[in-house]
């Protein structure tokens, strides 16, 4: 929009000046410094001298052989010949004009180039005068006429139609760019448009297009980056919204169910239904039973809170996880001793020196021991732990000979208020919350857990934790 208009103009000033100076080789005067013109051309210099002899000696233009070689240096200089009138009658023509109707040629005394072309024997030509008197007191006049450059004549003859023609173009040019240049914003901007306004209605369904690289596809790319977190986050709020109705509910049943026992024993009690030491004490014991049960998911509520709210505070050291690993399956094997459960312990050769919580560890590992031993159907029970070095972290496993889990439900273990019992019976019900509590705390020692199961080939549950280094600690604890 810019460069066009532009080059426009200067097409047009050398039309101008073409059309004012006559030839091309005059437009270099205009341009070039002072010093340079007296370096131009030899012809400026003729015409000086020609100048000064016709006020010192105008009776040179009487001789002939002096005449013919001014008009020899005029040709040796360009297309330009010499003409020399004493009064009306012309007493030397240049060869090169020879059957010219001299008639033509301007008057005496008409001084100035006030038009530089004229028109002589049909031909287009630039002519420069200078009168003056001879000795004799007669007028005299030279002229040196030089043809007119032939695009100088296409100028003359055609500048009005090539300035009309000009402007035309300009005005074209000038509006199909802005045309094209509007449309090329307009249209983007009004995408935009559209789409804040169905943000602001709620419909973050529709991607934005990007349509260029430039700055207001820059601005596009921002919107449809905004479109797609202000989705993801519409989204995650639906799904924390429906896990907080889930967690209600679940934690309602769960809740109502015990204390529905609970009621039921000491209403027992009251009614004198419990009438022998044996009843009594089977009572207390199903009371304490379920008392515990509620103290322990509501535990777990609270826990699982002040992890999402990171707000339970974490107590790293540097623990040997082998050593801890084999102090705690040591526990667990007196813990089951009366309920049938196998227990293998492998651990391989290797460094498992980490920084960690010993107590959160412990609840991670607990969490998946109860969750298999509370799925597994079968009267006798396997669990397997296995211990192995990589190259920068351990890897744990606990495999057990469980039922499995099938392929659409092994993602979703580790979610909140995830059950596989969407009956959710007191045997083997919960908040949902083990695992989830397991993936929180191992993700806060900047570990990785997952799952690996086939229905009816048992679960294999893994975690991984970063062995420790230098700085391990400090930083944890920071």
């Amino acid at each position: 929009m810019i460069l066009v208009p532009v080059l426009f103009a200067v097409i047009t000033a050398l039309l101008v000046a073409l059309l004012f100076k006559g030839d091309i080789k005059e437009l270099l005067n205009i341009y070039l410094p002072p010093e340079h013109h007296y370096q131009i051309s030899g012809k400026d210099r003729l015409y000086i001298q020609l100048q000064k002899n016709i006020l010192k000696n105008p009776g040179l233009f009487l001789n002939e052989s002096y005449i013919k070689q001014i008009d020899h240096r005029l040709n040796s200089t360009g297309d330009t010949e010499l003409v020399v009138r004493k009064g009306q009658k012309v007493i030397y023509l240049s060869p090169e004009l020879k059957g010219m109707d001299t008639g033509e040629l301007p008057a005496f005394g008409l001084y100035g180039d006030v038009d530089p072309f004229e028109k002589l024997n049909n031909q287009f030509v630039s002519i420069k005068k200078l009168d003056f008197y001879f000795p004799d007191d007669s007028e005299g006049s030279l002229f040196i006429i030089t043809n007119a450059n032939s695009f100088a004549k296409f100028v003359r003859s055609s500048f009005p139609i090539l300035f009309i023609g000009l402007i035309i173009i300009l005005i074209l040019t000038n509006g199909l760019l802005t045309y094209f240049v509007s449309k090329s914003i307009i249209r983007p901007i009004r995408d935009l448009q559209k789409a804040a306004k169905r943000m602001k209605e709620g419909d973050l369904s529709i991607p934005i297009k990007v349509r260029s690289k430039d700055e207001l596809g820059q601005l596009a790319q921002g919107f449809e980056e905004m479109r797609i977190r202000l989705n993801d986050s519409i989204e995650k709020q639906i799904a924390y919204e429906e896990n907080r109705k889930e967690l209600i509910a679940n934690i309602s049943h769960d809740l109502k169910t015990p204390i529905t026992t609970i009621k039921g024993y000491v209403e027992g009690i009251r009614d004198g239904v419990a009438n022998s030491p044996e009843k009594m004490d089977r009572y207390i014991q199903t009371i304490f039973t379920k008392a515990r049960d509620l103290d322990r998911m509501i535990d777990e509520l609270f826990l699982y809170s002040k992890l999402d709210l990171q707000r339970l505070p974490f107590l790293f050291e540097k623990i040997n996880f082998d050593h801890y690993l084999e102090d705690y399956v040591e526990e667990l094997r007196f813990d089951v001793a009366e309920k049938q459960v196998e227990i293998q312990l492998i651990i391989e050769k290797g460094d498992y020196l980490i920084v960690g919580d010993r107590e959160h560890l412990k609840r991670v590992i607990t969490n998946i021991v109860d969750n298999s031993l509370k799925y597994i159907d079968k009267e006798h029970k396997k669990l397997s732990f296995h211990l192995s070095s990589l190259p920068t972290h351990l890897l744990f496993k606990l495999s057990d000979n469980g039922p499995g889990i099938s392929s659409e439900n092994l993602k979703l273990i580790f979610d909140r208020f995830y059950r596989a019992d969407q009956a959710r019976g007191t045997e083997k019900g919960g908040s949902g919350l083990g695992l989830s509590i397991a993936k929180r705390i191992i993700e806060e020692h900047h570990g990785s857990i997952w799952a690996e199961s086939e229905s009816g080939m048992g679960t294999t549950i893994l975690f991984t934790l970063k062995k420790a280094g230098e700085q391990s600690e400090k930083n944890l604890n920071n």
